[in-house]
C-alpha cells in the first residue's frame, strides 16, 4: 500500500520522501556499534547527524572526527554526497549505470529540481552533474592531499582530503577537526581550495550547466546566459567581496594583531564565502563582535544562490 502510494505520488512528494528515507537509513546505520568509537550514539544524535548530513547543513552535536569511526565518517560522507547531488540525481545516475530504465515520474521529479532546463535534456544534465562533481572533488582531493601529506600519514592524508573535499563541494561544512579549519587560517593552498570548492558547488548545477553549454558551444551558436545564471554570478561576486571587506573592517583590531596582510585577507575571504552556506570557520565565531555576527547572519540569509 505504501509503495503503491509512493509510486503514484507527485514528483515533488517523491523528492521529499526520498530525502526522508535517506535520513532514516543514515540514522539506522549510524546507530550501529561499528559507526562510533564508543559503540553507542543516542537516537536523537544519530537522527540529527544524518539529517544535517543529507541536508548539507553542517551543524553537529558530537565531534565528527573523534566520535565516529572511519566507517561512521564514510557513512556521513555518503549522506553528504547524496544530499549534495540530490537524492533523485543520485538515483537516476545509479539506475543508468546499472542499465535500468528511469520511470517518467522520476524524470518529472528531476525536472522539478532543474525547472529551467528543457525536459529532453534532463539526462545530459544528470550526466554532466555527476561527471563535474567527480572531477571537482578529485581535483580538490589531490590539492588537499598535497597540503596534509606533510602533516599526516599517507592514508590519513587521503582520508582527510576526500572527506573535506566532498564536504566543501557539497557545502556541508562537516570537518574532522574539533575547531574546523582554525589551525589552517594562514595556509594559502587549503584556503583557496576549500573556498573554490564551496563557490563552485554553491552556485548550483543549473548555473554550471549553463556555463558549460556556453563555453563549449560554437562561437556563432553560443546560447545566452539565463537570467538565473546572471543573477547568481553577480550576486555571488558582490556578496563575497562585500562580505570580505565588511569582515576585515569590523574585525580590524583582531585581525591586525600580529597577522600579515595575506593572513588577514585569507581569513576575511574565507569567512565571507563559508558563512553563506558551507559552515567551516578559520576563526572562533564566538569571539567575533555582534556587528560582525549580524553581517554574517545577513550573508547566511541569502545563502548560496
Amino acid at each position: 500500500m505504501f509503495w503503491t502510494r509512493i509510486h503514484k505520488a507527485h514528483p515533488a512528494t517523491l523528492v521529499l520522501v526520498s530525502f526522508l528515507l535517506a535520513i532514516i537509513v543514515g540514522m539506522l546505520v549510524l546507530k550501529l556499534p561499528i559507526s562510533t568509537k564508543i559503540g553507542y550514539i543516542s537516537w536523537m544524535d544519530a537522527l540529527f547527524t544524518a539529517t544535517s548530513a543529507v541536508c548539507v547543513t553542517g551543524l553537529v552535536v558530537v565531534d565528527t572526527g573523534s566520535y565516529f569511526t572511519v566507517f561512521g565518517q564514510w557513512v556521513i560522507l555518503l549522506l553528504i554526497q547524496i544530499g549534495g547531488l540530490g537524492v533523485m540525481t543520485f538515483s537516476v545516475t545509479l539506475f543508468q549505470w546499472i542499465g535500468r530504465n528511469v520511470s517518467f515520474r522520476n524524470r518529472m521529479a528531476m525536472q522539478d529540481l532543474f525547472a529551467h532546463t528543457p525536459r529532453h535534456d534532463i539526462f545530459n544534465l544528470v550526466k554532466s552533474i555527476t561527471l563535474f562533481t567527480f572531477i571537482a572533488e578529485v581535483i580538490g582531493t589531490v590539492l588537499l592531499i598535497i597540503h596534509w601529506s606533510g602533516e599526516l600519514s599517507f592514508y590519513w592524508a587521503i582520508h582527510t582530503a576526500i572527506f573535506h573535499s566532498v564536504s566543501a563541494f557539497c557545502n556541508a561544512g562537516f570537518a574532522l577537526f574539533p575547531d574546523s579549519m582554525m589551525n589552517y587560517s594562514h595556509n594559502l593552498l587549503l584556503n583557496m581550495t576549500i573556498c573554490t570548492l564551496i563557490v563552485v558547488g554553491g552556485i548550483g548545477f543549473p548555473v554550471l550547466y549553463d556555463l558549460r553549454s556556453r563555453f563549449l558551444s560554437n562561437r556563432k551558436k553560443r546560447p545566452r546566459f539565463s537570467v538565473q545564471t546572471k543573477t547568481v554570478l553577480m550576486t555571488t561576486l558582490t556578496l563575497i567581496v562585500t562580505g570580505a571587506v565588511m569582515f576585515a573592517f569590523l574585525e580590524r583590531e583582531t585581525l591586525g594583531n600580529a597577522l600579515s596582510l595575506q593572513h588577514r585577507i585569507l581569513i576575511s575571504l574565507f569567512q565571507s564565502i563559508t558563512c553563506r552556506t558551507a559552515g567551516f570557520n578559520t576563526v572562533d565565531i564566538a569571539s567575533l563582535k555582534e556587528a560582525t555576527l549580524t553581517m554574517m547572519i545577513f550573508l547566511m540569509f541569502f545563502g548560496a544562490s
